[in-house]
Parts: C-alpha cells; structure tokens; sequence
C-alpha cells in the first residue's frame, strides 16, 4: 500500500532520516506538530467540500424552483394559445359564412342591363359635334 506515492520503504527511510537530523527529543514534538498540521488541513478541506455541497444544494434547489415556474409559465402560455386558437377558428367560421353569404346574395341580385343609359353623355360642341378634351 502506498501514501502519497511513498511505499513502506520509502516511509522508513523518511522517518530514520527524520530521526537523525531531528533526533530522538524532539522527534515526539516534530510529530505532535505534523500531527496537528495533518488535522487541520483534513477540517479545512472538510469545511470546503461542506461548503460546495451547501452552494451545490442551494443551486439545485433554485434550478428546480425555476423549472417549475418555467413549466407552469408552458402550461398558462399552452392555455392562452388554445384559446386564441378557438377564437380565431370561430372568428374564420363567421367570415367564411358571411363570405359565402354575400357570394350568394351577389349571384341573386339582378344584374342591371347595359344600355348606355350609365354613361356620361358626350359634351356637344357648336355644330352638334364633340369637342375634343382640353389638354394643358
């Protein structure tokens, strides 16, 4: 087994080496020491990922608030479309009956006869002749 990438042996060599050059009165202290250096890294690190995890809950949370009032905000959106959509297929019935109906009530009415009688009648000039138009 392996700490750190360090081996058994590796550890050993460390410790006597760290014996020699510390020496066997202080070497008790060196450990309390590193012991306590090791501890508070662990409650640091531990206090980080707590940290995240809260910010990570309450993003989650916030996420699925949202979505719900995005799929509430679907479904009110869905309904209003659906309303449109009926009032513009009875809008689109009433004009297509009033349409057949002035189409037929047009086909019935009597066409007047041309006889000449709708035009304008034509400006006589000296000599029962009609003048020509006046061009400026």
């Amino acid at each position: 087994m392996e700490f750190l990438g360090i081996g058994y042996q590796e550890l050993l060599l460390i410790l006597v080496l760290l014996l020699v050059v510390v020496g066997p009165e202080r070497l008790p202290q060196m450990a309390y020491q590193i012991g306590r250096a090791v501890r508070q890294m662990q409650l640091y690190a531990r206090a980080v990922r707590d940290e995240f995890r809260d910010e990570i809950d309450y993003l989650d949370e916030q996420y699925r608030t949202m979505r719900g009032e995005i799929a509430l905000a679907q479904q009110t959106l869905r309904e209003e479309q659906a309303k449109l959509n009926e009032g513009l297929a009875e809008v689109d019935a009433t004009l297509r009956a009033a349409e057949a109906e002035a189409g037929s009530a047009l086909a019935a009415a009597p066409r007047p006869e041309p006889d000449g009688a709708g035009d304008p009648p034509a400006a006589a000039g000296p000599g029962g002749a009609a003048s020509p138009p006046l061009v400026f």
